[in-house]
C-alpha cells in the first residue's frame, strides 16, 4: 500500500533531503516521494543520475546485489560513496528533470548519445526574399532547415519533387542577382524564374509557405491551399492557371498514396538498434501524415557495455521530454524496455503515447529503419573522411600534402618494459602493414628519451631500406615531448618531416585537447577536420603500445615467477594467473585453492604453494 505524506511532512522532507549531499548508507531513511538522485564517487564526482516515482525504493534496489546483473551496474555500484535527492510534485517533474540534469551534468554512468551529424539536410534561405532550396552538410541556423536525413537518395527525390511542385530556385545568389533572362531550370520547368520577375513575390512566398508545409508533412494543409487557388482562378475563368493547382494536388495524392501504402501511419517514430564488432547505431524514422519526413542516426557515447534494453529506455525518455508538446506519440521499436521506463511513458498523459511492436503490418517500416542503421554503421566505420582530414592538416601545416602520417606513443610500468609503437594512416585508412613495434633498449622512466630512440630507429629503418617517409609524425605527449624529440633527432630527418604532437586536455576530456606545433598550441575543439585524425591516430598507436607492453609484462611475471617450478609449461603457467587474477592472487592461494585450479592436481599444487611461500 503507497504511503501518502501530509503537506507538512512533505515539506519537511523536502527541506530534510533537496539539494543536500550525504553519504550514501542503507541505513538513511530515504523519502517516500517522487524525484531525481544523484550519486557522486569518493571525489564528489557526479556518476550517475537518476528518477524514480519512489526515491525510497529505488534507492534501495542499489544496495541489492542482483544475480546476473552486468559490469556496467556493479562498477557503478561500487564507486557510488555519497548521494543528493530532489523531491518533485510529480513523477513527470522527475522525468523532465533528469533528462535536464543528464544533458547538463553528463555523467559517465549514464547513457549518452551523439547525433550522425555527417548526413545532408534541406535548407530553405528564408531570410531573402525568393528563398532558395538546397541541400547541405552544413549547419545553418540562419535558414528553415529540414532534416538531417540518412537517406540521401528519398531526400533528393523530396528536393526533386518540391522544386517540379512548387519551383523553388536552387540557384546561388550572387547568380540571381545578376541574370537577364531565365536559367535552364525555367525551361524544365523546375523554376518559377523570380530572378527576371516572372512571379510576383506574394505567389512565391505563398510556394515557399507550401514547401515547409511539405517538409514538415502537413500535405492535408497544402492540398486545402493548393484547392483555394484552383478554385480562384476557376471562378476567374483563368482555366489554365486553375489546371496547375490541380495537377499540382493530383501529384501531391499520388505520392502520398504510395507513402500511405508504405507506412500504414499518419504518425509514427519507429526505432530500431544495430551493432557491429566496433559500434552501435539506433536509427529513428520520423513518419508525419503518412510521410517519412525525417531520418536520423544516434551513437552512444558510453565506452561501458549496454544492453539493447538501456540504450532504447534512456534514449525513449529523453526523445519524449524533447517531443512533449505533441498532443500523440506513437512509439514503434523492437526489443523491450526497462519496466521503470515502461511506468513513466505510460503515466504520461501529455502527450499521449502508444507503444506498438513489430507486427505484418508495420514491419517494412522497420525493416527500414534497420536498413538505415545498418547503412549507417557501415559509414562510420570506413574512412573516406580520412582524404577531406589530410587536406585540411596539409593546409594548417602549411605544406603540399599528406601521403602518409605516423603516430607514435610509449608503454611502460613504471620504467620497466618499455615499449614503442608506430601506426600508419593514410587516405585510405590505417596502413597496417607499416605498423611497428620496439622493445626500448634501456628501461627509464623518461617518455622523453624513449620517444626520441623510436623515432630515431624508425627514420634510419626507412632511409636504409629506401622508403618513404611520411610527411607528418604525430606524437602522445605535450611540448616537452615534442620539444625533446626535435632536439635528440639528426636534424636531416627534421627538414623533410613536421612533427606535431596532442596532449590530454583537463580531467583527461578528449574534447579539451591541446595540439602542439612549432611554439604554438591549439585547441584541438576549434580544428574540426582535424581533431577527429589525430584522435584516431592518437588512440590507436596508445592501443598497439599498451597491448605489446603488456603481453611483455605478462611474459616476464611468468617467467620471473614460474619458471623454476617442474612440470609447468608456458601455457599452464598462463592459465594460472589468468585463474587467479594475477601473481599476488596467486601467491595468497592455499593449497586447495590451487588444486582447484585447472590442470593442477595435488603434487603440482604442493610445488607450486611451496615455492611461492619459501
Amino acid at each position: 500500500m503507497k504511503h501518502f505524506l501530509t503537506k507538512e511532512d512533505q515539506m519537511e522532507k523536502q527541506a530534510q533531503f533537496t539539494n543536500k549531499k550525504i553519504l550514501f548508507d542503507e541505513s538513511v531513511d530515504f523519502p517516500d516521494l517522487p524525484g531525481v538522485y544523484k550519486f557522486f564517487n569518493s571525489k564528489h564526482e557526479i556518476i550517475y543520475i537518476g528518477k524514480a516515482k519512489n526515491i525510497k525504493n529505488r534507492v534501495k534496489s542499489y544496495f541489492n546485489v542482483r544475480k546476473g546483473e552486468g559490469k556496467r551496474i556493479a562498477k557503478l555500484k561500487s564507486s557510488i560513496k555519497f548521494i543528493e535527492t530532489i523531491i518533485t510534485n510529480t513523477e513527470t517533474d522527475a522525468l523532465i528533470l533528469e533528462q535536464g540534469l543528464i544533458s547538463k551534468k553528463r555523467p559517465p554512468f549514464n547513457v549518452q548519445f551523439r547525433d550522425d551529424k555527417s548526413y545532408p539536410a534541406i535548407h530553405l534561405s528564408t531570410s531573402k526574399d525568393f528563398p532558395a532550396i538546397y541541400v547541405s552538410r552544413q549547419k545553418d541556423f540562419s535558414n528553415t532547415t529540414f532534416g538531417p536525413f540518412a537517406n540521401v537518395g528519398a531526400m533528393r527525390l523530396n528536393v526533386s519533387l518540391i522544386r517540379s511542385l512548387f519551383k523553388i530556385r536552387n540557384c546561388k545568389d550572387i547568380n540571381f542577382r545578376n541574370r537577364s533572362r531565365p536559367c535552364i531550370e525555367y525551361q524544365m520547368n523546375r523554376c518559377s524564374a523570380p530572378c527576371v520577375g516572372n512571379i510576383s513575390k506574394e505567389d512565391y512566398a505563398f510556394d515557399v509557405k507550401n514547401t515547409i508545409n511539405f517538409l514538415s508533412g502537413d500535405t492535408k494543409k497544402i492540398i486545402l491551399e493548393l484547392q483555394k487557388k484552383m478554385d480562384f482562378y476557376s471562378d476567374k475563368k483563368d482555366y489554365e492557371r486553375a489546371a496547375i493547382y490541380r495537377d499540382k494536388v493530383q501529384s501531391i495524392r499520388d505520392t502520398q498514396k504510395k507513402q500511405n501504402v508504405l507506412t500504414g501511419f499518419d504518425e509514427l517514430d519507429v526505432f530500431v538498434i544495430k551493432r557491429n564488432k566496433i559500434n552501435c547505431c539506433l536509427s529513428v524514422l520520423r513518419i508525419e501524415d503518412g510521410w517519412i519526413t525525417s531520418s536520423q542516426n544516434f551513437y552512444p557515447d558510453s565506452k561501458e557495455n549496454i544492453s539493447d534494453q538501456e540504450l532504447l529506455s534512456a534514449f525513449l525518455e529523453s526523445y519524449v521530454i524533447k517531443n512533449e508538446n505533441r498532443k500523440i506519440i506513437n512509439l514503434l521499436f523492437q526489443g523491450e524496455i526497462l519496466k521503470e521506463t515502461k511506468d513513466f511513458l505510460t503515466f504520461l498523459k501529455i502527450p499521449k503515447i502508444f507503444m506498438h511492436k513489430p507486427n505484418k503490418q508495420n514491419k517494412n517500416l522497420i525493416d527500414i529503419c534497420s536498413s538505415q542503421a545498418e547503412d549507417a554503421l557501415s559509414r562510420n566505420n570506413n574512412f573516406s573522411w580520412i582524404q577531406e582530414c589530410l587536406e585540411s592538416l596539409a593546409n594548417f601545416l602549411q605544406i603540399e600534402n599528406i601521403n602518409t602520417i605516423e603516430g607514435f606513443d610509449i608503454s611502460h610500468t613504471s620504467g620497466k618494459n618499455v615499449s614503442a609503437s608506430c601506426v600508419s594512416i593514410t587516405k585510405d585508412g590505417p596502413n597496417k602493414k607499416n605498423y611497428r613495434l620496439m622493445n626500448i633498449k634501456k628501461d627509464f622512466n623518461n617518455d622523453y628519451l624513449a620517444l626520441s630512440e623510436a623515432i630515431q630507429r624508425r627514420c634510419k629503418n626507412l632511409k636504409k631500406n629506401n622508403l618513404d617517409f611520411p610527411e607528418v609524425i604525430l606524437l602522445d605527449g605535450g611540448k616537452g615531448q615534442l620539444n625533446s624529440v626535435k632536439k635528440n633527432l639528426d636534424k636531416k630527418y627534421l627538414e623533410d618531416i613536421k612533427f606535431i604532437s596532442v596532449s590530454k586536455g583537463p580531467n583527461r576530456k578528449e574534447k579539451y585537447d591541446v595540439l602542439h606545433h612549432g611554439n604554438k598550441n591549439y585547441e584541438l575543439s576549434n580544428l574540426v577536420n582535424i581533431s577527429k585524425l589525430l584522435q584516431l591516430i592518437r588512440n590507436e598507436s596508445h592501443r598497439f603500445a599498451i597491448n605489446h607492453h603488456r603481453k611483455r609484462r605478462s611474459k616476464e611475471l611468468l617467467s620471473s615467477n614460474l619458471d623454476d617450478i617442474a612440470g609447468l609449461g608456458p601455457k599452464l603457467k598462463k592459465d594460472l594467473i589468468r585463474f587467479f587474477g594475477g601473481m599476488n592472487k596467486l601467491k595468497q592461494a592455499s593449497i586447495d585453492d590451487l588444486k582447484s585450479a585447472p590442470g593442477i592436481g595435488e603434487s603440482k599444487a604442493n610445488k607450486i604453494f611451496s615455492y611461492l611461500n619459501n
